[in-house]
């Protein structure tokens, strides 16, 4: 058996230091790096410079192929270990549809249905070995699997609507503390829930309306057995900004503009 320095001078003759080699998490620094590097406080995103300075990012992207939940249940041996690699996953693929298409510079709904069609559904990425599309992973892995409204507010699209891209990645350690952070930015950010005193109305991002029944099958499942959408926005605006049951609720259109710099 090797003694401790011994150890660690072996590990580190191939640039590895006890610490990491003992880490049984997945790492998402190099997402972080990214973020930080190329993504503004508004949550804009400097895709030009980032096809001109790709190194870290491809990294990320290799190792999200190579490895995930489903093929190394060791780095993933909780479920917060696992939402957090598959919303980082899903932003992090997102960034690369966009580099992919030039970069993208008006939207990638661009050209309508068929557009959004191609970049969410046609496309396909890969996870340790398991290929999929965005919409797939989005609905099928995330949404269905989690069952956490809150990923609503994390899942960042490429477009101006979209909830605004944190500048450091989602971690298993702090994911409760960042998908409410996350819900408490959005539900109080006017582009998402505006509020019409006049009209006794709410008009709300157009989220609320696609994702309608997870928000209300959350309701449901915390004892709200007549759920309404403006009861799990309430739980994340405080309280001096609680909305009005009786008041109506309408949609907000959705900028599907590129979310660039």
């Amino acid at each position: 058996m090797l003694h401790k320095p011994v150890l660690a001078i072996a590990l580190a003759a191939v640039g590895t230091s006890p610490t990491a080699a003992a880490d049984p998490h997945f790492s998402h620094q190099e997402w972080t790096t990214v973020l930080q590097r190329f993504v503004d406080d508004r949550g804009f995103v400097d895709y030009d410079a980032l096809a001109k300075n790709r190194k870290t990012f491809d990294s990320y992207i290799e190792r999200l192929v190579r490895t995930s939940p489903e093929n190394e249940r060791a780095l993933f041996s909780t479920r917060d270990d696992r939402l957090a690699y598959y919303i980082n996953a899903y932003n992090a693929q997102v960034f690369a549809g966009v580099l992919d298409r030039g970069p993208e510079k008006v939207s990638v709904w661009k050209g309508g249905l068929i557009s959004g069609y191609r970049f969410f559904v046609k496309r396909k990425i890969e996870f340790g070995g398991r290929t999929m599309s965005l919409k797939h992973l989005e609905d099928k892995v995330i949404r269905a699997q989690f069952q956490d409204p809150r990923i609503h507010a994390a899942l960042n699209c490429a477009s101006i609507s979209c909830p605004r891209l944190p500048r450091e990645a989602f971690l298993a350690d702090r994911l409760d503390q960042q998908l409410d952070a996350a819900m408490r930015e959005f539900v109080a950010d006017e582009q998402n829930v505006e509020v019409d005193t006049n009209r006794k109305t709410v008009r709300l991002s157009k989220i609320f309306d696609w994702f309608k029944g997870d928000f209300l099958d959350y309701e449901l499942s915390q004892g709200n057995d007549r759920p309404a959408l403006l009861d799990y926005i309430n739980r994340y605006r405080g309280h001096g900004a609680q909305l009005p049951h009786d008041y109506g609720v309408e949609f907000l259109p959705y900028d599907k503009a590129i979310n660039q710099q």
